[in-house]
């Protein structure tokens, strides 16, 4: 005698196993008998009881998988930055570098693109700017970028003015 189900819940499941998912045959077994039998517990009892329902869930040769993304394909990951697919299989890349680099060709080693006014939804050619890691990073640092796109301009100046100092400072500094 099975504890879960019942000898009445356990012909229900005989009859209705076949081209059926566990997932469908759980929501049938919960409506019909008023239960909260999870997909696992159905999947054990199937299993145990060696009941296949014929759904066959293998891939074969040149079968396209159901979740398969076209080159295009766009996604915004947790940090908020949006990735698009721009080759197979599975080459992403930030959609704010693909726009810069189709306008403006390959960055440059040693540099980024940034937004400006730091909003990472807006792509807009106006809104994207290449600057050299070490003016970003001193940029973020001493807090010189702004939601206003024109003092982020000026504060990477500013960084670029400081980096232009502490070179000379160390050029001098050696000699």
């Amino acid at each position: 005698m099975n504890k879960l189900f019942n000898l009445e819940e356990q012909n229900f499941i005989k009859e209705n196993v076949k081209g059926i998912s566990s997932e469908k045959l759980t929501n049938l077994i919960n409506q019909k008998f008023n239960r909260q039998i999870t997909i696992k517990q159905i999947q054990q009892y199937k299993k145990r009881h060696n009941l296949k329902s014929g759904i066959s869930t293998r891939f074969f040769k040149k079968q396209i998988p159901h979740n398969k993304k076209n080159i295009g394909y766009e996604f915004i990951s947790k940090d908020g930055y949006t990735y698009i697919k721009v080759a197979e299989p599975n080459v992403y890349q930030h959609k704010q570098i693909y726009i810069y680099e189709q306008t403006n060709g390959k960055i440059p080693k040693n540099h980024s693109v940034m937004f400006l006014d730091k909003n990472k939804s807006n792509f807009n050619s106006d809104n994207l700017i290449l600057v050299e890691n070490k003016d970003k990073l001193v940029a973020k640092n001493k807090h010189l970028i702004f939601k206003n796109k024109e003092l982020t301009k000026i504060g990477l100046m500013i960084a670029k003015i400081i980096n232009v100092r502490k070179q000379k400072y160390e050029r001098n500094k050696s000699k």
